[in-house]
C-alpha cells in the first residue's frame, strides 16, 4: 500500500535540493508582456505592477525616503505585506497557498541601479531594513547603516543603534534608489516565487496520478505507429503522448477544483494551433481520465484538503510544542528543574493525548461530513468495505502525518535538552577521575560561555565542603527525566477510534514514536550520561579545595581570643592582628562570588562573606580584646593613683595617723615614678590599636589621657595636704591633754568600783556577779590598751609617759576574783545540762574530765584567798559542789548498761518508787530526785541477772544449733544411701 501524501512531501524536499530543472523553468525568461496580462487570478501573494523601468540609472544621489513608514506606505499600496517577505511554511503541502521557497532566491539583481562595489563607496550608506527584533521578535521596517557587502553569500550587513543583522538584498531598501522601482522588484520576486511554487506543486501531482496503463496509448493506436516506426520511436511517442494526456487531465481537473490551490499549467494546450485545439479536445476524451484522477487521488473533494490542512496546522502546533521546560533564564536548583520539567511534560502530554487527539478528530469529522456517504463516509460500519475505501487511505495518511509529528516533537524537544544540558558540559568530557583543581578559585577552565542550566550552593560541612544538591544526583535525574519524557510520547491514541464510532478498534492503538532504543535517542542519552559523569568530577575537585577553609570556618571566636589573650604579649597580638588582616584581604582575592562548572553556576557568596566575616570577626575580637586588656591595665595604673591620692588626702583621726601619711607621702615620688613607667609601656600599646586606626571607646580614651595627667596632680595635692596636716598637729596637741587628764579620771573610777565590789559574796547571785565581773575586765583590759595608746602620742608629742604600774596592779589583783565567779557561773551552768539532758546523751568520759577541771580550778583559788577568808568560803561551796556531783558518775555508768531491757527498767522504777516509765531517754535529774543512789545494789543485781540471762540464750542457741547441724547431717548421709540404692 502507498501512501501518496507521505511520498509527496519526501520527494518534494529532495526536489527543491536537488532538481534544478525545476527552478529552471520556475525562472524561464518572461515575455515582454506586463504581469497582468500573464495572470488574472486573485491569489494572495500574485503581485501585479505595471513594469515600466527595469533598470534604473543614478546620474546624482538624491534620498527619496526618511522614514520607514514612507517606504510601508508604498508597499501597501502595492499590496505587499510584510508577511510576504519572511513568512514561509516550515514543511510545505500540496494544497497549501502558502510560500516555502525563500524570496531572495528570485531576486532580480538587474534591478540594482549600482554594483555593491559602488554603493559601499558612498560614505555613511544608510537605508531600510526588514530585520526580526530579538525581544520581540517582530519584523519591522528599520533605519539601518550599510556597513559591508559578503559576495559569497549575498548578504549585506546592516547596522542599527545596537544591533547588526546580515540580510539579502531584496530585504533591504537604499535611500537613494527610486523606491517605486525597489516596490516593483519585490513584486517581480514574489509574482517568480509563486509561478515556482505552483509548479512544482503541478509536477508533483502530476507524479501522483501517472498510474501506469490509464494514459497510454490505445492498442490499435500503438499498433498502426509500430508499422510505420522502431520500437525506439515508438517509446519515445509513448512517452510523450502519456505527458500529453496526463497534462491535458490535470489541467481540466484543475480548472474544475479550484481549491486545489494549484493554477493550471500552459504550455499544452497553447502549443497547439488555435484552429486544432477543438479537434484534440474532440478526438481525445478527458472525461475518463478525470474520473480516473478523482479516483487514484484523495482530493476529490475540497473537504479532503481542508481536513489535511487543519490537520497540518495541529500537527505545526504539536511542533511547535515541547516535552522540556528550558527557557529559565536564571540558573535553577535540580529540584526546581525536577518539578518544572514534569509539569511541563505532564501538560504536553495532556495536550497530546486530549487536545490534539480531540481537536484533529473533531475537525476532520466535521470535513468528511461537508463530502456526505461515498469514499468519505465515517459512518461506516464494516471493516472490509472501510480498507477499501479512500477514507482508509486519508486516516492512515492522517495518521503517518501524526506520527510525524510526534516523531518531529520527540527529536526536537530531545534535541532542545541534550544540546541545552550537554553543550555547557563539552569542557570536561576530557579530563579523568582523579582531577585535581589546580588552578585559582575564581577562573573556570570549564566554563563553556553558555548560560548555565543548574544553580548550586556551596557550604562547609562538618567533615568537608559540601553542595546544596548532591552532585551525584544529576546524572539519573536527568537520565530519568530523559527517558520518561521519550516513553510518554507512546500513549498517544490515534484519531481512528474516535472518528470511526461505527467500528471497533483495540483500545491500545498508539501512534508510533520514538523509541529509546532507537540510535539517535541512545546516542542522546549516553552522551548525557557522559556529560554529567564528567562534569561532576571537577565539580566535587573544586569543592575540595575549600577543606583548607574548614578550620578558620569552625574557629570559636571566643576560644580563640582567649587563647591569645592568655600566651601572647601585645606585640604577638599586634602579628596576630595583621595575619587576619592580610588572610582576609586573601579571601576577596582569591575567593569568588560565583563561578560557573560546566552547566553548574556555582553561588560561592555567603561561604566566601561566612570566611571573609570570620576573619574580620577575629580581627575585631582581637582589637576588642586588645582594647579590653590595655583599659584594665589603665583602670589598674588608674586605680593605684587614686589609692595613692586617696591615701595621702586621708582625713586623719590622731596623730598617728599623720606620721603615717608624712612617712607614705615620702613613698610617693618613687611610687609615681614607677607607675609613669608602666603607663609608658600601656601607651605603646596604645599605639598598636592607633596602627589598625581602631577608635577607642570614649570612656577608655578619657581614662588614658586621665592617667596621663595623674601624676601631676598628685604632686600638686601632696603640698595642699602638708599644709593640711600642720594645723591638724596643732589640734591633737591640745586634744592629747584633755585626752590624758580624762584617762586619769577612768582608772580612778575603776578603781573605787573595783573595791567596792569585791565585798560581794553572795553565792545565789553569782550568774550576776559573774557578768559584772567580764565587764569590769573588759574595762580594766581597755584603760590599759588606751593608756598605751597615750604613751605612744606622748612620745609623737615629745611629752612624759604616764604611769600605768597601778593599773596593772589592778589587773593582776582582780584576775583571781574574776576566776571564781566565771568558773562558778561556768560549772553551774554545765552541771545543770547534765541534769536535764536524757541518759543516752550523757558521756561519761567527758563528764568527768570537766568535773576533773573545775575541781582543780577551784583547788587553786583556795590558795590564792587565804588572806580572805570569806572570799575562801565562796570557793569551798563551789568545791564541794564539785565534788557532790563525782559520784554519780557511776551511777550514770550503771544506768547505761547495754544489758538493760524494758523489763529491768520497770524493775528499778518500782524499787526506786518512780511513778513513770523510765529508760535510757529519761533525764538524770529524775533519778536524782529519787535518791538512785540508795538502789545501786538493785541497779548491780539487776545487771546481773540480764548477763545470766543472756549467757542462758546463748547456750540455748548454740544446743539447738548443734541440733540442727546434727538433723541436717543425718538427712544428707540418708539421701545419699538412697540414691547409693537407687544405682544398684
Amino acid at each position: 500500500m502507498s501512501y501518496p501524501e507521505l511520498d509527496w512531501r519526501t520527494s518534494f524536499q529532495e526536489q527543491v535540493k536537488t532538481r534544478k530543472s525545476l527552478f529552471e523553468i520556475a525562472l524561464a525568461p518572461r515575455k515582454s508582456v506586463r504581469p497582468s496580462q500573464e495572470s488574472t487570478a486573485s491569489s494572495q501573494t500574485e503581485i501585479c505592477l505595471p513594469k515600466t523601468f527595469k533598470f534604473q540609472f543614478i546620474q546624482e544621489l538624491h534620498v527619496y525616503l526618511r522614514e520607514p513608514k514612507e517606504l510601508e506606505a508604498l508597499l501597501q499600496e502595492a499590496h505587499i505585506k510584510i508577511d510576504h517577505l519572511h513568512e514561509l511554511e516550515s514543511r510545505p503541502q500540496l494544497i497549501s497557498s502558502k510560500s516555502f521557497l525563500p524570496l531572495e532566491w528570485f531576486d532580480d539583481f538587474e534591478y540594482d541601479p549600482m554594483s555593491p562595489e559602488r554603493w559601499l563607496s558612498i560614505e555613511n550608506l544608510q537605508g531600510f531594513a526588514l530585520v526580526q527584533d530579538s525581544e520581540s521578535l517582530q519584523w519591522a521596517w528599520r533605519l539601518v547603516t550599510v556597513v559591508d557587502y559578503d559576495i559569497s553569500a549575498f548578504l549585506w550587513t546592516v547596522q542599527g543603534s545596537f544591533e547588526t543583522w546580515k540580510v539579502p538584498r531584496i530585504r533591504l531598501y537604499i535611500v537613494h534608489e527610486d523606491p517605486v522601482c525597489f516596490c516593483e522588484r519585490i513584486g517581480s520576486a514574489l509574482n517568480s516565487r509563486s509561478d515556482a511554487e505552483n509548479r512544482l506543486r503541478f509536477y508533483y501531482l502530476r507524479q501522483l496520478v501517472d498510474v501506469e496503463g490509464y494514459f497510454d496509448l490505445s492498442s490499435d493506436m500503438a499498433e498502426r505507429f509500430s508499422k510505420k516506426s522502431s520500437e525506439d520511436a515508438l517509446a519515445a511517442f509513448k512517452f510523450l503522448f502519456r505527458k500529453f494526456q496526463i497534462m491535458l487531465s490535470l489541467n481540466i481537473c484543475l480548472v474544475q477544483n479550484e481549491w486545489l490551490n494549484i493554477k493550471p499549467i500552459p504550455g499544452v494546450v497553447e502549443r497547439i494551433p488555435p484552429s486544432r485545439v477543438d479537434n484534440v479536445r474532440n478526438l481525445y476524451s478527458f472525461e475518463s481520465s478525470f474520473s480516473l484522477i478523482k479516483r487514484i487521488i484523495m482530493f476529490s473533494h475540497p473537504a479532503v484538503s481542508n481536513a489535511l490542512e487543519q490537520v497540518h496546522r495541529e500537527c505545526e502546533k504539536v511542533r511547535e510544542l515541547s516535552l522540556f521546560s528550558l527557557d529559565s533564564s536564571d540558573p535553577i536548583t535540580l529540584a526546581e528543574f525536577k518539578t518544572t520539567n514534569e509539569a511541563q511534560l505532564v501538560k504536553t502530554m495532556r495536550y497530546l493525548k486530549n487536545n490534539w487527539i480531540e481537536k484533529t478528530t473533531m475537525q476532520v469529522h466535521q470535513n468528511l461530513l461537508k463530502a456526505g456517504r461515498g469514499w468519505f463516509d465515517v459512518a461506516v460500519d464494516d471493516w472490509t468495505v472501510y480498507q477499501s475505501m479512500k477514507l482508509y487511505r486519508l486516516t492512515e495518511q492522517i495518521k503517518y502525518r501524526m506520527q510525524t509529528a510526534l516523531r518531529d516533537l520527540v527529536l526536537s524537544s530531545t534535541d532542545a535538552y541534550f544540546h541545552r544540558l550537554c553543550d555547557p558540559c563539552v569542557l570536561a568530557l576530557t579530563i579523568e577521575e582523579d582531577y585535581i583543581w589546580e588552578e585559582n578559585l575564581i577562573d573556570s577552565p570549564f566554563d563553556s560561555g553558555l548560560r548555565p542550566v543548574f544553580y548550586l550552593l556551596l557550604e562547609m560541612g562538618d567533615d568537608v565542603p559540601y553542595y546544596s544538591t548532591d552532585p551525584d544526583e544529576f546524572e539519573p535525574c536527568l537520565k530519568i527525566l530523559f527517558e520518561e519524557a521519550v516513553a510518554c510520547t507512546h500513549d498517544v491514541h490515534q484519531i481512528e477510534p474516535s472518528l470511526l464510532g461505527s467500528l471497533i478498534f483495540d483500545p491500545y492503538i498508539f501512534l508510533s514514536s520514538m523509541g529509546l532504543m532507537d540510535p539517535v535517542i541512545e546516542q542522546r542519552r549516553v552522551f548525557l550520561t557522559l556529560a554529567y559523569q564528567k562534569t561532576i568530577i571537577p565539580l566535587k575537585a573544586y569543592a575540595a579545595r575549600y577543606l583548607q577553609f574548614k578550620e578558620l570556618f569552625f574557629t570559636n571566636v571566643v576560644e580563640y581570643v582567649e587563647d591569645v589573650r592568655t600566651n601572647k604579649t601585645s606585640l604577638q597580638v599586634k602579628e596576630e592582628i595583621s595575619f587576619q588582616i592580610r588572610m582576609r584581604e586573601s579571601l576577596e582575592r582569591t575567593l569568588p562570588l560565583s563561578i560557573v562548572i560546566g552547566s553548574f553556576w556555582i553561588n560561592v557568596r555567603p561561604l566566601r562573606e561566612a570566611l571573609i566575616q570570620k576573619r574580620q570577626d577575629l580581627t575585631a575580637a582581637l582589637l576588642k580584646m586588645l582594647t579590653e586588656r590595655l583599659c584594665t591595665k589603665t583602670s589598674d595604673v588608674v586605680g593605684e593613683y587614686n589609692e595613692i591620692n586617696e591615701k595621702m588626702c586621708e582625713k586623719p583621726v590622731s596623730i598617728e595617723h599623720i606620721y603615717d601619711i608624712r612617712e607614705f607621702m615620702e613613698n610617693i615620688p618613687d611610687l609615681l615614678q614607677n607607675l609613669e613607667d608602666r603607663m609608658k609601656t600601656i601607651v605603646f600599646e596604645y599605639e598598636i590599636l592607633e596602627f589598625f586606626r581602631h577608635a577607642l571607646p570614649d570612656a577608655d580614651f578619657y581614662q588614658k589621657w586621665h592617667a596621663l595627667a595623674f601624676p601631676q596632680a598628685i604632686m600638686k595635692q601632696m603640698v595642699a595636704v602638708q599644709e593640711f596636716h600642720e594645723s591638724e598637729v596643732d589640734r591633737f596637741r591640745k586634744q592629747q591633754v584633755s585626752d590624758e587628764v580624762e584617762f586619769g579620771g577612768k582608772v580612778e573610777g575603776v578603781n573605787v568600783y573595783i573595791s567596792k565590789f569585791t565585798t560581794i559574796y553572795d553565792v545565789a547571785k553569782v550568774a550576776e556577779i559573774s557578768i559584772e565581773v567580764k565587764k569590769l575586765w573588759k574595762t580594766i583590759n581597755e584603760l590599759i590598751q588606751n593608756g598605751e595608746t597615750l604613751n605612744k602620742r606622748q612620745e609623737l608629742f615629745e611629752l612624759a609617759a604616764i604611769d600605768l604600774s597601778n593599773l596593772f596592779e589592778l589587773k593582776e589583783s582582780f584576775e583571781s576574783y574574776k576566776k571564781l565567779w566565771t568558773f562558778a557561773a561556768e560549772y553551774i551552768n554545765v552541771e545543770e545540762s547534765w541534769r536535764e539532758n536524757p541518759l543516752s546523751s550523757l558521756e561519761v568520759g567527758t563528764i568527768a574530765k570537766t568535773v576533773d577541771y573545775y575541781r582543780t580550778s577551784f583547788q587553786k583559788l583556795l590558795d590564792s584567798f587565804n588572806e580572805q577568808p570569806q572570799i575562801g568560803e565562796v570557793v569551798q561551796i563551789f568545791l564541794e559542789r564539785v565534788q557532790t556531783f563525782e559520784p554519780h558518775l557511776k551511777i550514770i555508768e550503771l544506768l547505761q548498761h547495754p544489758l538493760l531491757e524494758p523489763i529491768h527498767w520497770a524493775q528499778l522504777a518500782r524499787a526506786a518508787g518512780i511513778k513513770v516509765k523510765v529508760s535510757l531517754a529519761t533525764n538524770f535529774q529524775l533519778f536524782l530526785e529519787h535518791n538512785i543512789h540508795q538502789y545501786l545494789e538493785v541497779l548491780c543485781d539487776l545487771i546481773q541477772r540480764a548477763q545470766e540471762q543472756k549467757e542462758e540464750t546463748e547456750r540455748i542457741e548454740a544446743e539447738q544449733e548443734e541440733t540442727r547441724r546434727k538433723e541436717q547431717e543425718y538427712q544428707r548421709n540418708r539421701e545419699m544411701r538412697r540414691l547409693l540404692r537407687t544405682e544398684i
